[in-house]
């Protein structure tokens, strides 16, 4: 079986014999070729490093597509800026539908909006580039918090802290809290919930 079809009767898969071009693409041979049920290519294998939307992705690794053609995820074919960001071609990265990165991991520290994001680590964001969450490279108060180096926190599209884990016994907005505590805070910076750590 070379074919694969949706119950519409659309291409839904193709096995590639040789090396061909599919949507502009020149694809590997011996691999399959996927499609979304609109018509619009799903993911591909490329037989070359390849640019799709700004970003050159890796040969001889697949690269899959939103179904309005934009680029979903792929690896890059080196280290690389990728919308202002240093991302590290050892692993994928992903993208929104509006093509804004979604998420990555670092090839070297990055402040990103008043935050420090650590190198190696992955980083996420929202749909708009407002920084979603990342393990920090030093040391960072937001909303009275102390979130330590190498910690993971996630914030809200405003800067605000979201949630956080601690490391620390602290006392917080007038509530102490123990290590291990997870705080959920508002788009204000203000505790929404406490979930507490083991004991």
């Amino acid at each position: 079986m070379d074919a694969i079809y949706y119950e519409s009767g659309r291409l839904r898969g193709r096995y590639l014999m040789k090396d061909e071009e599919v949507a502009g693409i020149r694809c590997r041979p011996g691999s399959w070729a996927w499609f979304h049920a609109n018509g619009a290519v799903s993911s591909l294998e490329l037989l070359l490093d390849t640019e799709r939307d700004g970003v050159r992705c890796r040969a001889n690794s697949r690269v899959c597509f939103h179904d309005n053609g934009r680029l979903m995820r792929c690896n890059l074919s080196q280290d690389n800026f990728v919308q202002g960001v240093p991302v590290r071609a050892d692993t994928f990265l992903l993208f929104y539908e509006n093509g804004v990165l979604s998420a990555c991991r670092l090839s070297e520290n990055i402040l990103y909006r008043d935050v420090s994001c650590k190198e190696g680590c992955w980083i996420g964001f929202y749909d708009d580039g407002s920084l979603k969450r990342c393990f920090l490279a030093e040391d960072t108060i937001n909303s009275g918090v102390m979130l330590r180096q190498g910690t993971w926190a996630a914030f809200h599209r405003n800067g605000v802290i979201d949630n956080y884990r601690l490391t620390e016994g602290a006392v917080i907005q007038g509530m102490k809290c123990t290590e291990g505590d997870i705080l959920l805070f508002d788009e204000a910076g203000m505790i929404s919930e406490r979930v507490r750590g083991p004991v």
